[in-house]
Protein backbone atom coordinates (compact mmCIF):
# COMPACT_ATOMS: atom_id res chain seq x y z
CA UNK A 1 0.00 0.00 0.00
CA UNK A 2 1.41 3.37 -1.05
CA UNK A 3 2.04 5.81 1.81
CA UNK A 4 -0.06 8.94 2.08
CA UNK A 5 2.05 11.93 1.11
CA UNK A 6 1.37 15.61 1.71
CA UNK A 7 -0.69 17.23 -1.02
CA UNK A 8 -0.20 20.82 0.10
CA UNK A 9 2.64 22.87 1.52
CA UNK A 10 2.73 26.14 3.47
CA UNK A 11 6.06 27.45 2.20
CA UNK A 12 6.45 30.88 3.86
CA UNK A 13 7.44 33.67 4.13
CA UNK A 14 8.76 33.54 7.72
CA UNK A 15 7.01 35.90 10.17
CA UNK A 16 4.10 36.33 7.77
CA UNK A 17 1.37 34.41 9.58
CA UNK A 18 2.37 30.88 8.57
CA UNK A 19 2.19 29.63 12.17
CA UNK A 20 -1.43 30.73 12.37
CA UNK A 21 -2.21 29.04 9.05
CA UNK A 22 -0.64 25.84 10.35
CA UNK A 23 -2.67 25.87 13.58
CA UNK A 24 -5.94 26.80 11.87
CA UNK A 25 -5.53 23.87 9.50
CA UNK A 26 -4.46 21.53 12.31
CA UNK A 27 -7.89 22.05 13.86
CA UNK A 28 -9.92 21.37 10.73
CA UNK A 29 -11.30 17.81 11.00
CA UNK A 30 -10.66 17.14 7.30
CA UNK A 31 -6.97 18.06 7.46
CA UNK A 32 -3.93 16.13 8.63
CA UNK A 33 -0.89 18.31 9.32
CA UNK A 34 2.61 17.00 9.92
CA UNK A 35 3.10 16.78 13.71
CA UNK A 36 6.53 18.35 13.12
CA UNK A 37 5.72 21.89 11.98
CA UNK A 38 8.87 22.49 9.95
CA UNK A 39 10.34 19.20 8.72
CA UNK A 40 12.31 21.07 6.01
CA UNK A 41 12.78 17.87 4.00
CA UNK A 42 12.90 19.59 0.61
CA UNK A 43 15.57 22.09 1.72
CA UNK A 44 17.43 19.82 4.13
CA UNK A 45 20.66 19.80 2.12
CA UNK A 46 20.53 23.58 1.72
CA UNK A 47 20.24 24.22 5.46
CA UNK A 48 22.93 21.63 6.11
CA UNK A 49 25.30 23.31 3.66
CA UNK A 50 24.73 26.71 5.23
CA UNK A 51 25.22 25.42 8.77
CA UNK A 52 22.41 27.64 10.02
CA UNK A 53 22.93 28.82 13.57
CA UNK A 54 19.46 27.66 14.63
CA UNK A 55 20.73 24.05 14.50
CA UNK A 56 17.23 22.82 13.66
CA UNK A 57 17.85 21.23 10.29
CA UNK A 58 14.77 19.07 10.02
CA UNK A 59 14.43 15.65 8.38
CA UNK A 60 16.65 14.59 5.49
CA UNK A 61 15.66 10.94 5.14
CA UNK A 62 12.72 10.20 2.82
CA UNK A 63 11.45 7.25 4.84
CA UNK A 64 11.48 9.27 8.05
CA UNK A 65 9.74 12.12 6.26
CA UNK A 66 7.01 9.82 4.94
CA UNK A 67 6.52 8.47 8.47
CA UNK A 68 5.37 11.93 9.56
CA UNK A 69 2.17 11.29 7.60
CA UNK A 70 1.59 7.69 8.72
CA UNK A 71 -1.51 8.77 10.63
CA UNK A 72 -3.12 10.34 7.58
CA UNK A 73 -5.70 7.72 6.67
CA UNK A 74 -8.20 7.98 3.84
CA UNK A 75 -10.69 10.00 5.86
CA UNK A 76 -8.64 13.19 5.50
CA UNK A 77 -9.33 15.34 2.47
CA UNK A 78 -6.03 17.19 2.70
CA UNK A 79 -2.59 16.36 4.08
CA UNK A 80 0.03 19.03 4.52
CA UNK A 81 3.09 20.45 6.18
CA UNK A 82 4.54 23.90 6.81
CA UNK A 83 8.23 24.70 6.27
CA UNK A 84 8.87 28.40 5.79
CA UNK A 85 12.41 27.84 4.48
CA UNK A 86 10.90 26.32 1.32
CA UNK A 87 10.24 29.77 -0.11
CA UNK A 88 13.83 30.99 -0.04
CA UNK A 89 15.93 28.14 -1.43
CA UNK A 90 15.84 28.10 -5.27
CA UNK A 91 15.76 24.35 -5.88
CA UNK A 92 12.84 23.56 -3.56
CA UNK A 93 9.92 24.09 -6.00
CA UNK A 94 11.40 21.61 -8.47
CA UNK A 95 12.12 19.10 -5.71
CA UNK A 96 8.53 19.25 -4.54
CA UNK A 97 7.21 19.04 -8.11
CA UNK A 98 9.33 15.96 -8.85
CA UNK A 99 8.02 14.10 -5.82
CA UNK A 100 4.46 15.46 -5.66
CA UNK A 101 3.48 17.12 -8.97
CA UNK A 102 -0.11 17.75 -7.88
CA UNK A 103 0.96 19.60 -4.71
CA UNK A 104 -0.84 22.80 -3.79
CA UNK A 105 1.35 25.64 -2.58
CA UNK A 106 0.34 28.24 0.01
CA UNK A 107 2.44 31.41 0.28
CA UNK A 108 1.89 34.20 2.80
CA UNK A 109 3.67 37.50 2.19
CA UNK A 110 4.08 40.39 4.61
CA UNK A 111 5.34 43.95 4.23
CA UNK A 112 9.04 43.06 3.90
CA UNK A 113 10.15 45.89 6.20
CA UNK A 114 7.83 44.73 8.97
CA UNK A 115 8.81 41.13 8.31
CA UNK A 116 12.48 42.01 8.72
CA UNK A 117 11.87 43.77 12.04
CA UNK A 118 9.70 40.94 13.36
CA UNK A 119 12.27 38.32 12.39
CA UNK A 120 15.14 40.25 13.93
CA UNK A 121 13.39 40.82 17.26
CA UNK A 122 12.25 37.20 17.43
CA UNK A 123 15.84 36.00 17.05
CA UNK A 124 17.06 38.69 19.46
CA UNK A 125 14.61 37.29 22.01
CA UNK A 126 15.87 33.76 21.38
CA UNK A 127 19.51 34.76 21.75
CA UNK A 128 20.53 34.18 18.12
CA UNK A 129 21.59 37.78 17.44
CA UNK A 130 23.32 40.24 19.76
CA UNK A 131 24.09 43.24 17.54
CA UNK A 132 21.79 46.14 16.54
CA UNK A 133 19.71 45.61 13.41
CA UNK A 134 21.37 48.68 11.88
CA UNK A 135 24.73 46.90 11.96
CA UNK A 136 23.22 44.01 10.00
CA UNK A 137 21.30 46.11 7.47
CA UNK A 138 24.24 48.43 6.76
CA UNK A 139 26.73 45.52 6.91
CA UNK A 140 28.79 47.12 9.68
CA UNK A 141 29.32 43.98 11.73
CA UNK A 142 32.13 41.50 11.10
CA UNK A 143 30.52 38.83 13.26
CA UNK A 144 30.85 35.29 11.88
CA UNK A 145 27.06 35.18 11.52
CA UNK A 146 26.80 38.50 9.67
CA UNK A 147 26.03 37.01 6.24
CA UNK A 148 23.40 34.65 7.66
CA UNK A 149 21.82 37.45 9.67
CA UNK A 150 21.59 39.55 6.51
CA UNK A 151 20.01 36.61 4.71
CA UNK A 152 17.46 35.98 7.45
CA UNK A 153 16.39 39.56 8.12
CA UNK A 154 16.86 41.21 4.72
CA UNK A 155 17.14 38.78 1.82
CA UNK A 156 14.17 36.63 2.87
CA UNK A 157 12.00 39.70 2.19
CA UNK A 158 13.03 39.92 -1.47
CA UNK A 159 9.96 38.00 -2.57
CA UNK A 160 9.87 38.48 -6.35
CA UNK A 161 12.22 35.70 -7.43
CA UNK A 162 11.06 33.42 -4.61
CA UNK A 163 7.41 33.63 -5.66
CA UNK A 164 8.25 33.59 -9.38
CA UNK A 165 9.97 30.23 -9.01
CA UNK A 166 6.78 28.63 -7.69
CA UNK A 167 4.59 30.25 -10.32
CA UNK A 168 6.95 28.97 -13.03
CA UNK A 169 7.09 25.47 -11.55
CA UNK A 170 3.43 24.83 -10.68
CA UNK A 171 0.23 25.64 -12.57
CA UNK A 172 -1.28 28.88 -11.28
CA UNK A 173 -4.35 27.05 -9.95
CA UNK A 174 -2.06 25.10 -7.60
CA UNK A 175 -0.59 28.22 -5.96
CA UNK A 176 -2.45 30.43 -3.47
CA UNK A 177 -0.86 33.66 -2.28
CA UNK A 178 -2.11 35.53 0.77
CA UNK A 179 -1.12 39.03 1.82
CA UNK A 180 -0.63 39.06 5.58
CA UNK A 181 -1.98 42.59 6.10
CA UNK A 182 -5.19 41.70 4.27
CA UNK A 183 -5.49 38.40 6.12
CA UNK A 184 -5.34 39.90 9.62
CA UNK A 185 -8.07 42.38 8.69
CA UNK A 186 -10.41 39.67 7.37
CA UNK A 187 -9.45 36.37 8.98
CA UNK A 188 -12.89 34.79 8.43
CA UNK A 189 -12.87 35.57 4.70
CA UNK A 190 -9.25 34.43 4.43
CA UNK A 191 -10.04 31.09 6.02
CA UNK A 192 -12.95 30.51 3.66
CA UNK A 193 -10.68 31.28 0.70
CA UNK A 194 -8.08 28.86 2.08
CA UNK A 195 -10.71 26.15 2.52
CA UNK A 196 -11.92 26.60 -1.04
CA UNK A 197 -8.35 26.25 -2.29
CA UNK A 198 -7.92 22.99 -0.38
CA UNK A 199 -11.45 21.74 -1.16
CA UNK A 200 -12.43 21.65 2.51
CA UNK A 201 -15.80 22.03 4.13
CA UNK A 202 -16.45 25.65 5.22
CA UNK A 203 -18.62 24.43 8.10
CA UNK A 204 -15.71 24.43 10.57
CA UNK A 205 -14.21 27.79 11.45
CA UNK A 206 -11.84 28.22 14.41
CA UNK A 207 -11.85 31.29 16.61
CA UNK A 208 -10.40 34.02 14.34
CA UNK A 209 -9.17 35.93 17.39
CA UNK A 210 -6.69 33.22 18.34
CA UNK A 211 -3.12 34.44 18.05
CA UNK A 212 -0.20 32.16 17.31
CA UNK A 213 3.45 33.15 17.72
CA UNK A 214 2.63 36.80 18.63
CA UNK A 215 5.33 39.41 19.12
CA UNK A 216 6.98 39.46 22.54
CA UNK A 217 10.27 40.36 24.17
CA UNK A 218 11.95 39.53 27.50
CA UNK A 219 10.85 41.83 30.34
CA UNK A 220 14.39 42.83 31.30
CA UNK A 221 18.08 41.99 30.72
CA UNK A 222 18.07 39.13 33.21
CA UNK A 223 15.05 37.53 31.53
CA UNK A 224 16.73 38.06 28.16
CA UNK A 225 19.83 36.16 29.26
CA UNK A 226 17.74 33.30 30.63
CA UNK A 227 15.32 33.05 27.70
CA UNK A 228 18.18 33.28 25.24
CA UNK A 229 19.54 29.94 26.44
CA UNK A 230 18.21 27.34 24.03
CA UNK A 231 19.10 24.50 26.40
CA UNK A 232 16.90 26.00 29.13
CA UNK A 233 13.99 26.43 26.71
CA UNK A 234 14.30 22.82 25.58
CA UNK A 235 14.48 21.56 29.17
CA UNK A 236 11.36 23.51 30.08
CA UNK A 237 9.40 22.05 27.15
CA UNK A 238 10.61 18.54 28.04
CA UNK A 239 10.12 18.61 31.80
CA UNK A 240 7.10 20.88 32.26
CA UNK A 241 3.48 20.44 31.14
CA UNK A 242 2.36 22.76 28.34
CA UNK A 243 0.23 24.88 30.67
CA UNK A 244 3.16 25.52 32.99
CA UNK A 245 5.41 26.44 30.07
CA UNK A 246 2.83 28.99 28.92
CA UNK A 247 2.66 30.51 32.40
CA UNK A 248 6.44 30.79 32.62
CA UNK A 249 6.56 32.46 29.20
CA UNK A 250 3.97 35.00 30.32
CA UNK A 251 6.17 35.75 33.35
CA UNK A 252 9.40 36.02 31.34
CA UNK A 253 8.06 37.78 28.23
CA UNK A 254 5.98 40.86 27.60
CA UNK A 255 3.91 41.66 24.52
CA UNK A 256 4.88 45.29 24.33
CA UNK A 257 5.18 47.36 21.17
CA UNK A 258 8.08 46.51 18.88
CA UNK A 259 11.07 48.74 19.77
CA UNK A 260 12.14 51.56 17.48
CA UNK A 261 15.09 50.81 15.21
CA UNK A 262 15.77 54.26 13.79
CA UNK A 263 14.45 55.98 10.69
CA UNK A 264 17.69 55.39 8.80
CA UNK A 265 17.18 51.62 9.11
CA UNK A 266 13.58 51.86 7.91
CA UNK A 267 14.63 54.06 4.98
CA UNK A 268 17.38 51.65 3.97
CA UNK A 269 15.06 48.64 4.12
CA UNK A 270 12.47 50.47 2.05
CA UNK A 271 15.17 51.33 -0.49
CA UNK A 272 16.30 47.69 -0.66
CA UNK A 273 12.78 46.40 -1.22
CA UNK A 274 11.32 49.14 -3.45
CA UNK A 275 12.16 47.66 -6.87
CA UNK A 276 11.46 44.11 -5.74
CA UNK A 277 7.96 45.06 -4.54
CA UNK A 278 7.30 46.83 -7.86
CA UNK A 279 8.26 43.68 -9.78
CA UNK A 280 6.14 41.55 -7.44
CA UNK A 281 3.12 43.78 -8.10
CA UNK A 282 3.50 43.16 -11.84
CA UNK A 283 4.02 39.45 -11.33
CA UNK A 284 0.92 39.08 -9.17
CA UNK A 285 -1.04 41.80 -10.98
CA UNK A 286 -1.87 43.16 -7.57
CA UNK A 287 -1.58 46.57 -5.93
CA UNK A 288 0.60 46.27 -2.84
CA UNK A 289 0.25 49.87 -1.70
CA UNK A 290 -0.45 48.48 1.78
CA UNK A 291 3.34 48.00 1.93
CA UNK A 292 4.29 51.52 0.82
CA UNK A 293 5.29 52.56 4.32
CA UNK A 294 6.53 50.63 7.29
CA UNK A 295 3.78 50.17 9.85
CA UNK A 296 5.52 52.15 12.58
Amino acid sequence: MNPRLPDFFIVGAPKAGTTSLYHYLCRHPEVFMSPVKEPNYFCYQDTLAQNLYHKEKGIGDWEKYVQLFAGANGSYKAVGEASVAYLFYPSVPQRIRQKIPHARIIISLRNPVERALSHYFMEYKLGYVNVPLADVVFRKTRHKRAALWYQQYVELGLYYQQVKRYLETFPSEQVKIFIYEEWVEQVHEGLLELYRFLHLSPSYLPDPNERHNPFSLPRNKVMHVLYGQKVLRQMARTLMPAGAVSRVKRWVLTSKRMPEVGQEVLDELQRIYRDDVAMLEKLLQKNLSVWNAAQR
